[in-house]
């Protein structure tokens, strides 16, 4: 293409753009956050901490909690990897999804999807389904400090 030149600029006009969308983390993402839920099994509290942006999608970070069932005196605690901050076109909301461990009397791991969106400020309401390994599922609701 024109002796090779068309290429060169191309890269030369490209890159800097990509570098700058690759490294450049979503305006929406929360760099930490802390909620409570209340859920079809209990009710619990969680906190959590962005770790890295991921260009055109979403931020990964890590999230603890704990858990408290309503028809037992056990304490669960949970740790996740969680995938945040996914927007979702032409809404005020965004979707997430996470992996994780339950740790009780034994450890079982989970799968959590859901949605998040604003209320006030830093608070937001949260909505979220839960699948675990032995086969139990449950859903929930809670708010949701985002900062």
């Amino acid at each position: 293409m024109l002796g090779g030149m068309m290429p060169a600029r191309l890269v030369r006009t490209a890159l800097p753009l990509l570098t700058l969308a690759v490294l450049a983390p979503a305006a929406h993402a929360s760099a930490v956050w802390a909620g409570a839920d209340l859920n079809t099994t209990g009710y619990g509290v969680r906190a959590g901490v962005a770790l890295l942006p991921v260009p055109f999608v979403g931020t990964l970070g890590v999230e603890g909690g704990a858990e408290r069932a309503f028809n037992t005196d056990t304490t669960a605690f949970t740790a996740a990897l969680t995938l945040r901050d996914l927007n979702l076109p032409l809404t005020r909301v965004d979707a997430f999804a996470s992996v994780g461990a339950e740790f009780t009397d034994a450890t079982r791991l989970y799968a959590e999807a859901g949605l998040r969106g604003p209320l006030l400020g830093p608070a937001g309401w949260r909505a979220h389904v839960r699948a675990r390994q032995d086969g139990a599922f449950s859903g929930g609701l809670g708010v949701e400090l985002r900062f």
